[in-house]
């Protein structure tokens, strides 16, 4: 075998980015609030990038002649004069010897009589409504779980239980700990989830794992009842479900009303026993069955169901202090003179408007000051790297309003009429328009809203799919339900298109087939709700070819209606 060094050639083809590509697309990418970060992080490290300092606003100047008089005695000069310890001291005297008795207790009063006082309390209910807007909030972006936390802090243990669980080998740490580990386990909504089946597997054949804690899955999952718990573990379930909202530490829904039933005082016998033997047929609406099964009137059944009315199916969200996500515009849509216009928002662009390469870094690169040679290179490589993110940041914007024109241009419809006009299309559809690749229209598309005149929305929502009809539609066809009285809401009869509407009569958008599923059902009769086959039937006669699978679909995950059986009302 011959190990030594050879001499070839070979050809291939290699794609080199340059870095100023690579901050170009990581510039694109960022949204609003992104891009504000990046731009005072760049003002932090490169000295010869600023900003340019806003022009003032000028302020009125309240001139004043000398021969003018004033009646007006609320603004006065006050004169100081300088005094002595003894003209002080002789001062607190008088004052204190024409002060009352109620006087001096208001005085002393640690402050909290006068609303002005320093150490006012500020958790303190305050005699003023308006003040509560100013008031910090405590518990403000707290999670379900570090409310839980707070609550099991703050628990304190009967001796009775405290002395039973000794008993049973469990100290009140170890007690603690498996409270802990259930509030760990529970979803947004306040129900316990199971562990994945793969750490339950190794869970149950560590010899070093908690036996309590796998006791705990295994009643999550149902393997063991919980009244054949051990006492640590039953105590724990019962500790966490005396927390509030009540409700929470169930695994299913009949548990969590059953829990919030319980706390209720003069909560309705009859309606905790439909919760406890006839849930199924509850959720089913069969409230004919069960006034059968309970010999009783259906009248009563209807009664007792009303009760449900005080009862949550999600008591999580109840402590849900997430904080509210805000979207920063950057394009806008208006419609002036019968022409869509499309262009930035002068809040998302007025700073890097603002940004500019410091004039007096390459005063000394041009001018005549001697610089070293490591300090030339300094300001030369900081000057280049300020303009690239100038143009960088420029070029965000200018690629924005491209790809933003480009959908206005094949979806004008929808900003003349609204959403249920939104055709179906695909990124690839606008990267062949503004002559881009698939991967900057995504970079757009993503985290970047535009404002239009039927609200906020994001690029990428303007994209949808579409369903393929089976047969040519109807010349004209009659809606089985009127729509709303909203004429950019309601879904569209084929004879009712209107002009820029140019879509596919082969291809229907979701957009305007979820708008016709939630106007049927909205116009239904509620004692006769609508099947996904009589919904189906329903499109069919506006013109849209749907299958009743499709219905199905769009109605369970896009519209998150529910199944007609559990929309009938009696």
């Amino acid at each position: 075998m011959n190990m030594g060094m050879q001499l070839g050639q070979s050809q291939r083809l290699e794609q080199n980015i340059s870095p100023q590509m690579l901050q170009s697309a990581a510039i694109l990418q960022k949204t609003a609030q992104e891009l504000d970060m990046a731009i005072n992080e760049e003002l932090a490290v490169n000295p010869l990038l600023e900003l340019e300092d806003e022009s003032p606003e000028e302020s009125p100047v309240d001139e004043r002649t000398d021969d003018t008089d004033s009646d007006d005695d609320s603004i006065r000069e006050v004169e100081f004069e300088s005094g002595t310890l003894e003209d002080t001291a002789d001062h607190d005297y008088d004052i204190l010897e024409n002060t009352t008795n109620s006087d001096m207790d208001r005085r002393l009063s640690d402050g909290l009589f006068d609303d002005d006082a320093p150490i006012k309390d500020l958790n303190a209910p305050s005699k003023d409504a308006g003040d509560d807007w100013d008031r910090p909030q405590k518990d403000r972006d707290k999670s379900l779980q570090d409310n839980l936390r707070d609550q099991l802090r703050d628990w304190n243990g009967t001796p009775v239980l405290l002395r039973q669980l000794e008993e049973a080998g469990c100290t009140e740490a170890h007690f603690r700990t498996l409270i802990q580990y259930l509030i760990d386990s529970l979803d947004e909504n306040g129900y316990l989830q199971a562990a994945p089946d793969d750490v339950m597997m190794k869970m149950a054949s560590d010899p070093g794992e908690d036996p309590l804690v796998v006791e705990i899955e295994r009643i999550i999952r149902y393997e063991v009842a919980l009244e054949d718990a051990s006492l640590p573990v039953a105590e724990a379930f019962h500790v966490l479900r005396s927390f509030t909202p009540k409700g929470i530490g169930a695994r299913n829904m009949q548990e969590c009303f059953l829990i919030q039933a319980e706390a209720i005082d003069a909560f309705p016998p009859l309606t905790r026993e439909i919760l406890e033997k006839h849930f199924d047929d509850l959720i089913e609406l069969r409230y004919g069955k069960i006034a059968k099964a309970m010999a009783v009137s259906s009248a009563a059944v209807q009664q007792a169901v009303a009760a449900l009315s005080r009862l949550t199916p999600h008591p999580g969200r109840q402590l849900s202090y997430a904080p509210t996500q805000i979207k920063h515009v950057d394009l806008k849509v208006e419609i002036k003179k019968g022409r869509i216009e499309v262009e930035c928002t002068q809040e998302s662009r007025n700073k890097v408007r603002r940004l500019r390469v410091n004039k007096y870094y390459t005063d000394m690169l041009s001018g005549g000051v001697k610089l070293d040679k490591e300090t030339r290179e300094y300001i030369q490589n900081n000057k280049r790297k300020a303009e690239e993110f100038i143009n960088a940041a420029n070029n965000r914007f200018s690629t924005m309003e491209q790809v933003m024109r480009a959908i206005v241009k094949r979806q004008p419809a929808f900003f003349k009429n609204g959403p249920s006009f939104l055709k179906p299309m695909v990124l690839q559809d606008i990267a062949d328009e503004v002559k881009r690749d698939l991967s900057t229209v995504s970079r757009v598309t993503n985290g970047k809203y535009v404002e239009t005149p039927f609200g906020i929305y994001e690029l990428k929502q303007f994209f949808t799919s579409g369903v393929r009809q089976s047969g040519k539609r109807p010349a004209a066809a009659t809606p089985a339900v009127s729509p709303r009285p909203d004429a950019t809401a309601g879904a569209v009869p084929a004879a009712s298109v209107p002009e820029g509407f140019e879509g596919d009569d082969d291809v229907v958008g979701s957009a305007r087939i979820l708008e016709a599923i939630r106007n049927l059902v909205d116009a239904e009769d509620k004692k006769k709700p609508l099947s996904d086959q009589a919904i189906a039937d329903a499109l069919a006669a506006e013109g849209i070819q749907v299958a009743r699978r499709t219905v199905a679909k769009y109605r369970e995950e896009r519209l998150k209606i529910l199944p007609a059986r559990q929309r009938r009302t009696l």
